[in-house]
């Protein structure tokens, strides 16, 4: 979403551009609907107002099928593209190029593309229909060949009379999509035709006996290559979408919801849906924990539950983690997240295992107050403290009575955590984990960090923290 915006009266005192050679060239023979309707798009596109087809449909009081129909004239003039996708999608194209459908074309030099066109038909192919043609092979440089093709394909679809509307259709589309050779037009058909029965098993799977239209099929095309989805998953979701009561729009929905969900197989699929009840639960719990809001929990589900269930979360651990993130002070779902992240990282993934972490840190804290205390340092425990103690346990495996060693080693110095710290770097470089091997060691820097003074420590009570404070080490853990 932008920042800035224009506001709509600002935009309603604005101006639409047009350029000199549309008025010229097509404002005096242009149906005056089909004008209307394309200036009234060029004012929404320009002015960047958001904007359906039904916003059409109520300013000319006109159905769907009318826009649409408006629209193609409007295509066959060069001055817009209709993308053949659901929903369709409109392109205003700059006038200048509706000069190469306007112009003349050399009939001589398609005398070949014109014969072999001709004798697929029974019908007369036109002159329109055959300027169509051309225009379409120069915009998008497309071999005569592989147009002859595309024709030869739409007959065998829709027999020898098949409309010339119905072959442009398939050509735009197909153009549209980087076809343009005769090797990748036959390319593009055997794949039609080796998925013409798999499309049947999942329109019949759907509870639906026609035949799948030309949009359909590209839908399904692009399940099978470009989401991965087997012939059998389809099926099953069809089936599923059936149940339902819904059709194919509903099937594909369902499927780009699988696809996001990273649902592949049918056990899988069914898994999830078997699952799905406990994930809306888990998902009021997370929120209501959280002090958030969703009108619709499907998009917390989809986008984080089932997530957070896919690395092995529980509603118990969920529940527990959103306590405590709400506790210190995490209070989106995002922070959540995170959390259930670095929590997984550090492979903590049940409720049993939260509990025994969290304990482990107080135990952490504990320590980390005797060692502050017998500094004199007179404070509180602190993220960095934690993070330091976490090295030499966790990561250098230091033994208790080795850093009670190191620490009365430590007691007397000028910045004692550092020096310690120092300390137990050398014990775990050279391998030292006995306090018998330490007093062998020699601390040759210890002179730099001796005292002249001793302070006078201030006498205090300790409290620990709040339970952010126990979140400190896994804010330190990398993603």
């Amino acid at each position: 979403m932008s920042f800035c915006k224009l506001s709509s009266d600002f935009s309603k005192n604005g101006y639409t551009q047009l350029e000199n050679n549309f008025i010229v060239e097509f404002v005096p023979n242009m149906n005056p609907l089909t004008l209307k309707v394309y200036l009234y798009g060029l004012y929404l596109c320009q002015n960047g107002i958001d904007h359906s087809i039904k916003d059409f449909e109520q300013a000319f009081d006109l159905s769907q099928d009318d826009i649409i129909s408006l629209f193609k004239n409007l295509e066959e003039l060069n001055l817009v593209d209709c993308i053949e996708i659901d929903p369709m999608e409109i392109r205003y194209l700059p006038v200048k190029n509706s000069s190469l459908f306007l112009k003349k074309f050399d009939v001589k030099k398609f005398k070949t593309f014109n014969v072999k066109s001709q004798d697929l038909l029974k019908r007369q192919i036109d002159i329109n229909e055959y300027n169509q043609y051309y225009y379409q092979i120069e915009k998008h440089n497309l071999e005569e060949d592989a147009v002859v093709r595309v024709i030869e394909y739409c007959v065998a679809k829709k027999g020898d009379t098949v409309s010339a509307n119905y072959i442009l259709t398939v050509l735009r589309n197909w153009a549209h999509e980087g076809i343009k050779t005769i090797e990748q037009v036959d390319a593009r058909i055997l794949n039609e035709e080796r998925y013409n029965d798999d499309i049947k098993l999942v329109l019949n799977a759907l509870g639906t006996k026609r035949a799948c239209t030309l949009e359909e099929k590209s839908i399904f095309l692009d399940w099978t290559t470009k989401l991965g989805f087997t012939l059998d998953s389809l099926v099953h979701l069809a089936k599923i979408t059936k149940n339902k009561k819904g059709n194919f729009l509903k099937l594909n929905a369902l499927v780009n919801k699988c696809f996001e969900l990273n649902k592949f197989s049918t056990k899988e699929i069914d898994d999830y849906f078997d699952m799905e009840e406990e994930y809306y639960s888990i998902a009021k719990v997370v929120c209501r924990n959280l002090g958030v809001h969703y009108d619709n929990l499907s998009i917390v589900v989809e986008t984080y539950v089932s997530n957070w269930c896919n690395l092995g979360f529980d509603q118990s651990a969920l529940a527990k983690l959103s306590m405590y993130c709400f506790t210190s002070g995490i209070k989106t779902l995002q922070g959540l997240n995170t959390t259930v992240n670095k929590m997984f990282k550090l492979g903590i993934v049940t409720s049993e295992a939260i509990d025994i972490y969290i304990n482990e840190l107080n135990c952490f804290d504990d320590k980390i107050e005797e060692i502050i205390a017998e500094f004199g340092l007179g404070r509180n425990v602190n993220k960095f403290d934690r993070a330091l103690y976490t090295t030499w346990v966790n990561d250098w495996n230091m033994p208790g009575e080795l850093i009670d060693y190191a620490v009365k080693q430590s007691k007397d110095k000028i910045q004692p955590m550092q020096f310690l710290n120092r300390v137990l770097s050398i014990y775990h470089n050279k391998n030292i984990t006995t306090v018998e091997d330490a007093k062998k060691e020699k601390i040759e820097f210890e002179s730099s960090y001796k005292q002249t003074k001793t302070p006078k420590v201030e006498k205090r009570e300790y409290t620990k923290d709040q339970l952010s404070s126990l979140f400190d080490v896994i804010n330190e853990v990398e993603l």
